[in-house]
């Protein structure tokens, strides 16, 4: 569902609504609200929203209301590798590491997208961090995997965080309203200013019986 105010003068509707309209998303608990008139088949979906953002809108903007970075959770990267010998082998091991952004919403993100740009743009100016859609990485170690052992790479891939609201403007009604919210979208995705806040590690732990079987013919 969305939250929809209606234009109720034809004299700088832009700005006294962009001030009321902060105002109402911000104390707004849901993600997406709805008017009281309004049923759900009246609504346009979030997608929906962000699609027509910068295409069928004379204004999009996103406000940011928070940010911050932290460590991803650990993944494997690349394929495991098996010492079926006597001795201690040295291995290349890892692969590429792609990192997409995600928001609250499910809703795949692309650099080409409008919507994502109005975002991005926003993150930067509010707090002088750049946002990139997807990061691709390339992780490889040369390492020792002891005899009887399988080895691999293990990482935690430093990421960003950012959250805040849309606000969107039509100049025709769009479902009954000139203007439309989405409250409390937040996006993750990859920290690439900075990069080496996250860990790359070799982990490697002794074969069972079952990929003796499996790896070791």
């Amino acid at each position: 569902m969305a939250f929809a105010r209606r234009r109720t003068s034809s004299s700088s509707p832009r700005r006294t609504l962009r001030t009321a309209g902060a105002v109402a998303a911000l104390a707004l608990g849901a993600s997406l609200m709805v008017a009281p008139q309004a049923s759900a088949a009246d609504s346009p979906t979030t997608k929906q929203l962000l699609d027509a953002c910068g295409h069928s809108t004379d204004l999009c903007e996103f406000h940011a209301t928070a940010y911050w970075t932290y460590t991803g959770p650990k993944h494997q990267v690349g394929r495991t590798v098996y010492n079926c010998g006597r001795l201690t082998n040295t291995e290349s091991v890892g692969g590429s590491d792609t990192t997409g952004s995600t928001n609250t919403f499910g809703i795949s993100i692309s650099a080409e997208y409008k919507w994502f740009e109005t975002f991005s743009t926003e993150v930067t100016a509010s707090y002088s961090h750049s946002w990139v859609a997807s990061h691709t990485d390339t992780v490889t170690d040369t390492v020792n995997v002891p005899a009887g052992y399988k080895g691999w790479i293990e990482r935690g891939t430093s990421k960003q965080q950012a959250k805040g609201w849309y606000e969107l403007h039509f100049g025709k009604r769009y479902y009954g309203h000139y203007i439309w919210y989405i409250n409390n979208y937040q996006s993750a995705g990859f920290n690439a200013d900075q990069p080496n806040k996250g860990y790359v590690n070799f982990r490697d732990a002794q074969m069972t019986s079952g990929e003796r079987s499996a790896h070791c013919q």
